[in-house]
């Protein structure tokens, strides 16, 4: 989603683009790198939870070590593979994006690694997916399909991610409510950990109905299109996500929403 929504906000020529900027290749590259890097994120974490002891029982993360169908030597390799799968994707697009690419590529495997072999005992583990699959994916996706970022678009592409950023989170966080007892007694900290489960919760609603909010008071100051507030469609969602709590409703709410708030920078913009 935070591809998606960084390419169409170039396309449209949004956060004082002028004419819009749009190369289908480019956007392949960056989806398939970030669907990689993704991948080998989730893999690492699995690793580094395994021989941890964190993850002791099938259900923990994946299962795929947990029930024996990997070797932790195994994920690791494979881990390492899928990140250097994303890297390449980065050197396709290195030339003439270097400024937006080195940095934000070096940032995202710091991520990717330091989090489940370092600073997970910190939780810092929100902060750390707002900005590495929220706020830098859609700052890298619109970069290298305008060839760079001037401060006033960083500002803006940076304002118009809030929402992704938020839902991304309440993904993490759905999980880490799930797993508080588990992370506790593996000395994991998590916000859910520190905050327990009331606060915990009243966090997870502000994840999931500030995207809401922001657009709301977007359309209305014409930061954003009146088309943004399809958005609206996917409230069921929201609130069922919010109910049941589930990781994979979070999720899906997500993406319905991602999907609607993207489209709606396409459009022919209409404000009030």
């Amino acid at each position: 989603m935070p591809v998606l929504l960084g390419t169409a906000l170039a396309a449209r020529g949004y956060a004082g683009l002028g004419d819009g900027h749009f190369n289908l290749g480019t956007f392949c590259i960056v989806l398939l790198g970030a669907v990689l890097a993704h991948f080998g994120a989730n893999v690492l974490n699995d690793y580094f939870d395994f021989v941890k002891g964190v993850d002791t029982r099938p259900e923990h993360g994946s299962g795929v070590l947990t029930s024996g169908q990997m070797t932790p030597s195994q994920a690791l390799s494979f881990g390492i593979l899928l990140l250097g799968a994303a890297a390449l994707c980065g050197l396709l697009l290195l030339r003439g994006n270097g400024s937006v690419v080195v940095p934000l590529a070096m940032g995202g495997v710091a991520c990717a690694v330091l989090y489940p072999s370092l600073l997970k005992k910190y939780a810092l583990g929100d902060l750390l997916i707002i900005l590495a699959f929220g706020l830098g994916l859609t700052l890298g996706a619109y970069g290298v399909q305008t060839g760079g970022l001037t401060s006033r678009q960083w500002l803006f592409v940076a304002l118009y991610s809030i929402p992704v950023c938020l839902l991304v989170d309440a993904i993490l966080h759905a999980n880490n409510l799930r797993d508080a007892a588990d992370d506790r007694a593996a000395d994991v900290r998590t916000l859910a950990t520190l905050l327990g489960p009331q606060r915990g919760r009243a966090l997870q609603a502000l994840l999931l109905f500030g995207p809401l909010v922001f657009v709301l008071v977007g359309a209305a100051t014409r930061l954003l299109p009146l088309w943004s507030l399809a958005t609206l469609f996917s409230l069921p969602l929201l609130v069922r996500a919010l109910r049941t709590g589930s990781v994979a409703g979070t999720a899906q709410t997500h993406l319905a929403f991602g999907l609607l708030y993207a489209i709606s920078f396409l459009l022919r913009p209409v404000f009030l």
